[in-house]
């Protein structure tokens, strides 16, 4: 089996987030509106690591070598697996409807309630 080549010379430990590239920049849009197929926004946003390790291992190998995958990119595995998650959260906690569009969301981690 022949190895993909090294994308870059990042160490788990320097990887923290990544981002992905936008169409429109500034924009005070909500999230969870109409969606609108092939639009790109830009988030930073923070992984676990290993997590993200494995995942741009896979899209860069899945990209190189096995174009019937469909993996272009990292995008190509965040996008559904996000889009997978949000909507059994959907099911689970808003009756299978969307949650309402909010148009920021706090900084940082909501503290325990308990």
């Amino acid at each position: 089996m022949t190895l993909p080549p090294e994308t870059a010379p990042d160490t788990a430990a320097e990887v923290k987030e990544i981002t992905v590239s936008t169409a429109e920049l500034g924009t005070a849009e909500a999230t969870g509106g109409d969606r609108q197929t092939g639009r790109r926004v830009q988030r930073t946003i923070n992984f676990d690591s290993e997590v993200l390790e494995r995942a741009r291992a896979a899209a860069t190998y899945l990209s190189a070598y096995e174009p019937s995958a469909g993996v272009r990119s990292l995008a190509d595995i965040v996008n559904p697996a996000v889009e997978e998650y949000v909507g059994e959260l959907e099911r689970k906690f808003n009756d299978g409807t969307p949650f309402r569009p909010v148009y920021r969301m706090p900084p940082g981690r909501p503290s325990r309630r308990g």
